[in-house]
């Protein structure tokens, strides 16, 4: 019988040490798998509680803010701690278990009692010391940090070569962003433990963190070198790869993430990354697939954004707005309406787009840059030039880029001519002489100049717009096929002005070069033979 029980004994730690296995590997549903099969036939193992707790904060910590999960999460984190706390009040991982619980619940208090507790009954345990230090250092604050150091210090003064204490160290020091000493430790840790690939995983994330990318893509290579199932690894390794923008190996690296890991979580990430490094088609197939058996929000609003992109604009509003449908309203964010706006722009439902331009530009501020120059063509489509001139207005404050200066000179030309106005051709050619400063060489802002002035000029009399054309002739000569439409106007402009000051053979070049450049011009078919018989007569 002893050495049944014996056998009983070995066969459970075992399957506690591949719960914090699985834990360590983001593999929650095995872990509470393990978990619950132990607590079953050991309903005594409070270590398996903890686990368990653990195992649902990791999926609390992997699932969106936008998910109604993580309050159920958090609960069955709470009841798996409390559990293991029922049975023995001084069972140090309960409270360490609860602490985290608070801390994220923002219960500062709570998780400092909590945190007081586990440290007086786990004062000569190692592991709980360095739980507690890691969750002391979650809590954040100079009391967290000195705390985390002192727990950290007292863990190795009782077992100075434990790798788990390395690896506490060099998460504190990395949590403060001191990534030489986080990256000391780490490697200590490696040396110390060089079979564990937590310990090359953790290493790697310093080394990203510091955006030593080589360094971290060794490491994280390392870490599945030692465990080729070790899922972390692989998504982290795709993140270095998209941001030295190999996407074709991002892509692979996040394919084996995914397999290792189907759970949601995952697929949402693999499914962003495929939208970030801009393969809608692929991020449409991989988000649809997910849905078909599961709904989530942020894949129901990654799915609108990637069909916008995509160019599905009728499809896009669709599933945007099932997304609206079933979010909390607090919850949409600015992006959502701009992007709703974009399709809705694109699919030709200018009047609804202004709205949620408006309504993105409300939310987000920030936006406004953006999404001003966007409603002002909206409202340009409309005809509401009035308006579509106010949100250049706007944009200019906070862009004063010159295709914005440029875009309020044209709203302006044709405010002009719809108000019949010249208040607002001056100010066109104000808009316009901004560019033309900044940018003279610049063919069609002479052109623009040269319609507004000769708006204020309708007989020609004054020749306001006479040296803006000269300027179009003389920049555009040189590339006549690129600004054929340019000199078009210029010479047809300059033509009728010569003719009425009787400036003939001007009229007449300027004229002939006109039917050069349009043979079928009707301006000029009427004006040559009269003005050839004109200059005959002389």
């Amino acid at each position: 019988m002893r050495y049944l029980w014996l056998g009983g004994a070995l066969l459970y730690a075992q399957s506690l040490s591949e719960a914090e296995q699985a834990l360590t590997r983001e593999n929650y549903d095995r872990a509470l798998l393990l978990t619950q099969q132990i607590l079953s036939a050991k309903p005594k193992e409070l270590y398996a509680y903890y686990l368990q707790g653990q195992a649902y904060l990791g999926q609390f910590r992997q699932t969106d803010e936008e998910e109604g999960r993580r309050s159920l999460l958090l609960r069955q984190a709470r009841e798996a701690f409390s559990a293991a706390l029922g049975k023995n009040p001084k069972y140090p991982f309960a409270h360490i278990g609860l602490a985290e619980v608070e801390i994220l619940e923002k219960n500062t208090e709570a998780a400092k009692g909590a945190l007081s507790k586990a440290e007086e009954y786990g004062a000569s345990d190692v592991k709980a010391l360095v739980e507690a230090a890691r969750v002391y250092a979650l809590l954040g604050g100079k009391l967290g940090i000195d705390k985390a150091t002192l727990l950290l210090s007292k863990a190795k003064t009782k077992d100075p070569t434990n790798p788990s204490i390395l690896r506490g160290l060099g998460d504190l020091w990395y949590q403060q962003g001191v990534l030489e000493l986080a990256i000391d430790n780490y490697q200590q840790a490696t040396t110390a433990e060089p079979n564990n690939p937590e310990n090359s995983y953790k290493l790697g994330l310093a080394y990203m963190k510091a955006k030593s990318y080589r360094e971290a893509g060794e490491s994280f290579r390392k870490a599945i070198e030692i465990d080729a199932s070790f899922a972390p690894a692989y998504r982290e390794l795709g993140e270095i790869y998209y941001l030295v923008q190999k996407y074709p190996q991002a892509k692979e690296n996040y394919q084996k993430y995914v397999m290792l890991k189907p759970e949601l979580p995952a697929r949402v990430r693999y499914a962003t990354f495929l939208y970030l490094s801009k393969d809608y088609k692929a991020a449409i197939q991989e988000i649809r697939t997910v849905l078909k058996d599961t709904f989530s929000l942020t894949l129901q609003r990654l799915l609108g954004y990637s069909l916008i992109e995509d160019g599905q604009y009728e499809e896009g509003l669709k599933q945007l707005a099932l997304y609206f449908e079933r979010q909390n309203p607090d919850k949409v964010i600015a992006k959502d309406y701009s992007f709703y706006a974009k399709a809705l722009d694109k699919s030709g439902k200018d009047s609804l787009a202004v709205l949620f331009y408006k309504k993105a530009i409300d939310k987000d501020p920030s936006l406004a840059t953006e999404l001003y120059p966007e409603m002002a063509n909206a409202l340009n489509s409309l005809g509401r030039y009035r308006e579509s001139a106010e949100a250049l207005e706007k944009a200019i404050e906070k862009n004063p880029s010159l295709n914005l200066y440029y875009s309020l000179g044209r709203i302006y030309y044709k405010l002009g001519q719809s108000e019949r106005d010249t208040t607002y051709y001056h100010k066109a050619i104000r808009a316009f002489s901004h560019v033309q400063e900044k940018k003279p060489d610049l063919v069609p802002v002479y052109t623009e100049l040269g319609r507004c002035a000769a708006m204020l000029d309708p007989e020609s009399t004054q020749g306001r717009a006479k040296p803006h054309y000269e300027k179009v002739i003389e920049l555009a000569s040189s590339d006549p096929v690129k600004y054929k439409s340019d000199l078009i106007e210029a010479y047809s402009y300059l033509g009728y002005y010569y003719y009425t000051k009787e400036e003939f053979p001007k009229s007449y070049d300027a004229y002939l070069k006109l039917k050069e450049l349009d043979p079928q011009n009707a301006q000029a078919a009427q004006a040559l033979p009269y003005l050839e018989n004109v200059l005959k007569r002389k």
